[in-house]
């Protein structure tokens, strides 16, 4: 896949990722989130994701899902002292 392309793809994950913490977050955690997520942006995370996508052989979607099935933390599943 060529720079441009991937820049593109990457451009979109990093949209659609703090679109969906401004849908999803409350209001009073948004600021800060976003900002740590445009740091972490900025530390890697995006020449990273450039990374991959540009040594994909072939990339194509009109959808992308990525599911997460660890388990997710509950009270139960947390530990809790004493």
């Amino acid at each position: 896949m060529n720079d441009e392309a991937a820049k593109k793809i990457v451009s979109l994950l990093m949209a659609a990722a703090q679109a969906e913490a401004r849908k999803t977050l409350p209001g009073w955690v948004q600021d800060n989130w976003l900002s740590a997520l445009s740091d972490i942006f900025q530390k890697g995370l995006y020449h990273a994701w450039l990374a991959i996508i540009t040594n994909a052989v072939h990339l194509e979607a009109d959808v992308v899902e990525i599911i997460d099935e660890r388990q997710s933390l509950t009270d139960s599943s947390v530990k809790k002292d004493g």
